[in-house]
């Protein structure tokens, strides 16, 4: 008998204690969970593929890195790893803009310099895929990684691309590498002193399927039923750029993937 109710008693202490456990996890653990495993993606490289082409200081933040232009005031590039597990993490988002402290005083852009400018202020390292952390979310906010940009190309097809290559993490799977970046004319029309771009281009990289896939859109009012007119082989984008992309990978893994075009692959 008194073997039987430590049984009993054992047995009633590992049921509360395993309902305790479930408890915590559930109220406490699941719901935060993106807090316990996130720090991970802080040590992506995002460079990793290369730096596409000189500018005048490099800043690497925890989702995404910049080259940044003195002359432009503006990012030449800004290039970023994501996957499935990094993004659409639900994280409170500041929309906080601010100069960004880690650039020379005199090259800073101020948030209030695109104001009433018809312009908006258009990310490159975009905000809704790097939201893994509250602060590598702010850190896409900075001046720095922000373009003047239609507002109907920034809502409509910009919002929409970047958009689709969230997307292409769940169906085409693995991590994504991304290039992004303004284009200018010779003399391009400033506004408050900040060069505005004449188009941009972004180039993506799937290291599982080892495709790729580049895009130039103008910077105008640009639909997101238009999207697809402007897509084109990497090696068409580094044609206009005058940059190499993907530098990191073999001279013949470079040619082959950068000149192959799948538009049906993309979308499906």
């Amino acid at each position: 008998m008194e073997f039987e109710l430590k049984c009993i008693v054992v047995g009633v202490g590992a049921a509360i204690a395993g309902a305790a456990a479930h408890y915590v996890y559930a109220t406490y653990l699941w719901p935060n969970r993106h807090k316990t495993y996130t720090w991970i993606y802080t040590l992506r490289d995002h460079k990793k593929l290369g730096e596409p082409c000189k500018t005048d200081i490099v800043l690497d933040r925890d989702g995404y890195s910049l080259g940044y232009s003195y002359k432009y005031k503006c990012a030449a590039w800004a290039s970023y790893v994501i996957s499935k597990g990094s993004i659409g993490i639900d994280v409170e988002r500041s929309d906080e803009f601010y100069a960004d402290p880690d650039l020379p005083e005199k090259h800073r852009v101020q948030p209030d310099a695109f104001r009433n400018t018809g312009y908006d202020k258009g990310h490159l390292a975009p905000s809704a895929a790097i939201d893994f952390s509250r602060i590598a979310n702010l850190q896409t906010f900075a001046m720095s990684n922000i373009a003047l940009q239609r507002p109907k190309l920034n809502r409509q097809a910009w919002g929409s691309l970047e958009s689709t290559i969230r997307g292409w993490t769940h169906t085409k799977g693995g991590k994504l590498y991304i290039v992004t970046g303004p284009l200018y004319d010779d003399n391009p029309e400033q506004i408050n002193d900040i060069p505005v771009p004449k188009s941009f281009y972004k180039v993506v990289y799937s290291f599982k399927h080892q495709r790729s896939i580049g895009f130039i859109l103008p910077n105008e009012n640009t639909k997101a039923s238009q999207l697809w007119d402007y897509a084109m082989p990497v090696k068409n984008v580094e044609k206009e750029t005058g940059y190499t992309f993907f530098k990191a990978l073999s001279k013949n893994e470079q040619k082959t993937i950068k000149a192959d075009l799948d538009i049906a692959w993309w979308k499906g």
